[in-house]
């Protein structure tokens, strides 16, 4: 918990000085360590992120506006708030297809593909990791395109499943008892 805490603090002072992808780099491996169960702290992340995104704003930061985006749909992904980090992720890689970082986007599809996975929208997560995995091949990072094809393959054989047991309980009449 002390690393965590020296995170979080190391975060706050990358922020009074300007250096917000720092921050969030501190901020993600104090979120990764926390006691996410007490909603204290909950809130204090979320108030910290919420004042690092309006520091880009008022400042026109963008990429570090879609990166505190990007980062909020996330932590509330990690919170079990769903709704409210596909929010966040959507605003995020809108701005970042805007700036045209191909990594960056590339990087954004696949949280919100994991995100979309969560949340039941396959189809959706199908699509996201699909762009992802173009975009990381044109970029020659082939190691992240085949890992992103092996989540495709498993989305597919997960839904190949689903229609099966579908199959099986309306064959056997399984849904009227």
């Amino acid at each position: 918990m002390v690393a965590t805490v020296d995170n979080f603090e190391k975060s706050k002072e990358f922020f009074k000085s300007g250096d917000i992808l720092n921050a969030l780099e501190s901020f993600t491996k104090a979120l990764n360590g926390s006691d996410t169960s007490k909603s204290t702290v909950k809130k204090e992340l979320i108030l910290f992120l919420e004042n690092l995104l309006q520091y880009s704003k008022d400042n026109n930061l963008r990429d570090e506006e879609a990166m505190v985006l990007r980062t909020l749909g996330r932590t509330h992904s990690k919170f079990r708030n769903h709704v409210e980090g596909l929010k966040y992720s959507y605003q995020a890689l809108k701005i970042q297809k805007k700036i045209g970082r191909k990594l960056d986007i590339a990087e954004s599809l696949v949280f919100l593909a994991e995100d979309l996975e969560i949340s039941g929208n396959y189809d959706e997560c199908a699509k996201s990791f699909t762009e992802a995995a173009e975009i990381f091949q044109e970029l020659g990072k082939f190691n992240k395109e085949a890992e992103i094809k092996e989540e495709i393959n498993r989305l597919k054989d997960f839904s190949e499943e689903m229609v099966k047991d579908e199959f099986n309980l309306k064959k056997f009449n399984i849904d009227n008892y």
